[in-house]
């Protein structure tokens, strides 16, 4: 967290622009500031400082819970990343959720029927959900469900049915990748000298799976997704942007288009807690749920 607020800070402080003066052309609405505002103002945001001294006074307020205010908005940091970082956070959720419905029977499938149509087709969709980028599968998700069927709106925000396409659209790489460790895992699973006991002693294939395979095959697709949900908060700012939600992504970008120098910030310093926590979370996962991790720790 340390380490992503320095490189942030060091970055801002060599991108070109004046933040004082693109902030004055906002709030004026003028192209041409007048010197001695844009003078007040520099010396206002600090930066007139070098910019490891500004970056020790900004650090030293956000130990103490302040994080500055948007000079666009006059509004806390804090206040607006609480107002957007719950859109985010549904639309993170809501792939995921969409990426475990999908994937997991996908990946179960294809292992079950090595070689078959559906292995195929499971590798199929692997590689073109990869390969397509992300604006071009929103647009065709735009195309397809908002404006050729009109089953959901494409932009703004409101009930669930704002968070559909959107959702689908982040969630589309991850059901990739997620299918295909699922294949993997189930077929490692199924090969372990446990199955071929449970097999000899004349239980079906289907208590065989639901009791015994299942359980050990999805450790490690849950390890992976759970890594996953801190980044897919980062691939929020491109699907955010496209779909008009009022989200962290959004916002983040909005700060840096306007070099909101303590709204960038704090958006950066909250991916990063994000990213932190999650991982956190999925260590103290895979320590109870693998024997193995916990007789490491032991």
């Amino acid at each position: 967290m340390v380490g992503i607020s320095l490189i942030t800070f060091t970055v801002i402080s060599l991108s070109p622009g004046d933040p004082a003066e693109i902030t004055l052309r906002a709030t004026l609405g003028t192209e041409s500031p007048p010197k001695e505002a844009v003078a007040i103002l520099h010396k206002e945001m600090g930066l007139d400082d070098p910019w490891y001294v500004s970056y020790l006074k900004w650090i030293s307020r956000v130990v103490h819970g302040d994080l500055g205010y948007s000079y666009q908005t006059k509004r806390s940091t804090l206040e607006e990343i609480r107002y957007a970082l719950p859109t985010t956070f549904y639309l993170a959720s809501l792939s995921m959720l969409f990426s475990a419905i999908i994937a997991i029977p996908l990946g179960i499938a294809a292992a079950l029927r090595q070689n078959g149509p559906v292995d195929h087709l499971c590798r199929l969709t692997s590689i073109v959900c990869l390969s397509s980028p992300e604006y071009f599968i929103a647009i065709v998700f735009m195309l397809i469900g908002g404006i050729h069927l009109g089953i959901f709106p494409v932009a703004g925000t409101g009930g669930i049915e704002y968070f559909i396409l959107p959702s689908l659209t982040l969630s589309v790489g991850l059901i990739a990748i997620t299918a295909r460790i699922m294949r993997t895992s189930m077929i490692e699973t199924l090969e372990q000298d446990y199955i071929r006991t449970a097999r000899a002693k004349g239980l079906n294939r289907r208590k065989i799976i639901q009791r015994h395979a299942l359980k050990n095959a999805l450790l490690p697709v849950i390890i992976y997704m759970g890594t996953q949900f801190g980044w897919i908060f980062g691939g929020a700012v491109t699907i955010e942007s496209i779909f008009a939600l009022p989200g962290l992504g959004r916002l983040l970008v909005n700060s840096v288009s306007s070099m909101d120098i303590m709204v960038m910030q704090g958006c950066m310093l909250t991916f990063a807690v994000i990213v932190v926590l999650i991982n956190l979370f999925v260590d103290l996962v895979q320590f109870y749920l693998d024997p193995s991790v916990r007789a490491q720790g032991e």
